[in-house]
């Protein structure tokens, strides 16, 4: 009785939500843009390239871009903001906001939570990345990324 009781009611979960309980298959890259996932995927690679320092995978996402980073310019990033090379801990990635322009651009903003180990305990911060992604001949592309903000968590 009692897992009937408990299965009914993800079940009913997932149909008013469509997501799983405790987070199980949450995609926080979902960005639905008339039918499309609005560069989402390209958006995601990124992040995570960044987030595992591969500085490979950025030069490759970036090559479409009118003025990409430079490869300095990407190595300070994954110094400073990757897990591996930064020392941070990447505790949350949320899409703060999604809207397609009238020039068919999508413009998406990613906040990032983090984290560090102080001599004095964690220390946490916030970053938030600006994305400009276009349809291309293959599909989305990255158009441009930008850092918009990274600062402590406010105490």
């Amino acid at each position: 009785m009692l897992l009937l009781l408990i299965g009914s009611a993800v079940a009913a979960n997932f149909a008013v939500t469509k997501e799983w309980p405790f987070g199980i298959g949450n995609d926080p890259f979902n960005f639905h843009i008339h039918g499309g996932n609005g560069g989402g995927d390209q958006v995601k690679n990124w992040m995570y390239a960044l987030r595992d320092g591969n500085i490979a995978a950025l030069v490759i996402l970036d090559k479409n871009m009118p003025s990409p980073p430079t490869s300095q310019e990407l190595q300070q990033y994954i110094g400073q903001f990757s897990q591996t090379q930064g020392h941070l801990s990447w505790k949350a990635i949320n899409v703060a906001g999604v809207s397609q322009e009238s020039d068919t651009t999508v413009d998406s903003f990613v906040q990032v939570d983090l984290s560090a180990n102080g001599p004095g305990g964690a220390v946490g911060g916030y970053m938030i990345w600006h994305f400009v992604t276009v349809a291309g001949r293959g599909g989305e592309i990255l158009f441009s990324v930008s850092l918009v903000d990274f600062r402590p968590a406010l105490q």
